[in-house]
């Protein structure tokens, strides 16, 4: 029965994860029907024709079956009300875990690097941990965490001069509106249009990149870095760490005149695609960000 499901996860005190909260979410769900189904059973009993009974029974009878009733209404919609929050939990929690994994520390030796070695992935957390001492190249530091671990820093690109031709802004923006008045939700492996449906995934399909699109880490092989007052319309702003750790929005245009602030449209785990207004060059602890403009 869902109820005795329900009771395992919450007295074993699991440890939260998104998709955990997500099958408690389902669970009370499941407790929240339940209830229904008794319920209406309960409001179907015909006391009356089951046999008969002086008018005091029955009168005791109708009143205990109405408390029950409204008992077990009240069970479904706190159950449905509880599995709402859940969710909302579940979707929070894994906007707050993505958050996490992204404050990063870079690190750079103080002489001139060698060529880079290849990437090498160093869980961080563990006793005695130190960098291995082949590895002399630049990396970045995430803190403890789930997935933590260490990637090497992506180089900075040089800076292009803005030319007088270039991408359509106008046209990337208004694409990047379509998902947000969709608000097509945030998916690291589900598509839209062909396209994934997380922050790379919306600025592929408003580039007109090819399907399913690339990513953060992949994003600087068709584009440029520009320079903070060059930004315009349909330029983004970037975090070239890979996977979770990375992230990037599309500048939609400043939102005042100190260009301390700016409006942008966005996927994130909470909130989807949409509309948002943001202090440049992005929210303190997500990371290094930079504005790249598309090739062409």
């Amino acid at each position: 029965m869902a109820g005795r499901a329900v009771g395992r996860a919450v007295t074993g005190g699991f440890v939260a994860a998104p998709q955990e909260l997500g099958a408690l979410a389902a669970a009370l769900r499941g407790v929240a029907w339940e209830s229904r189904a008794v319920r209406e059973r309960v409001e179907a009993v015909d006391v009356a024709a089951s046999r008969p009974l002086s008018p005091d029974t029955y009168d005791v009878l109708r009143t205990r079956l109405g408390e029950a009733a409204a008992a077990l209404d009240r069970s479904e919609r706190g159950a449905v009300d509880l599995a709402d929050r859940v969710a909302e939990s579940a979707r929070a929690y894994a906007e707050t875990d993505a958050a996490v994994r992204t404050r990063l520390l870079d690190v750079a030796p103080a002489v001139s690097p060698p060529p880079r070695p290849p990437a090498a992935v160093v869980r961080a957390g563990e006793a005695g941990f130190a960098l291995p001492a082949a590895y002399t190249g630049p990396v970045t530091i995430r803190p403890i965490g789930r997935g933590s671990r260490i990637a090497p820093a992506a180089p900075d690109a040089p800076i292009r001069p803005v030319g007088p031709d270039g991408p359509d802004g106008g046209a990337i923006v208004a694409r990047a509106k379509g998902w947000a008045d969709l608000r097509v939700g945030y998916s690291m492996s589900k598509l839209h249009d062909g396209y994934r449906t997380d922050c790379s995934g919306l600025v592929s399909m408003a580039w007109g990149l090819p399907p399913p699109g690339l990513t953060t880490a992949t994003l600087p092989q068709v584009s440029h870095r520009i320079e903070r007052d060059d930004l315009r319309p349909g330029d983004i702003l970037l975090n070239t760490a890979p996977g979770a750790a990375g992230h990037t929005l599309i500048f939609a245009g400043w939102a005042d005149a100190g260009h301390s602030t700016y409006h942008a449209y966005e996927e994130s785990a909470s909130k989807g695609a949409h509309l948002t207004t943001v202090r440049y060059p992005y929210w303190p602890g997500h990371g290094t960000f930079r504005p790249y403009r598309l090739d062409g």
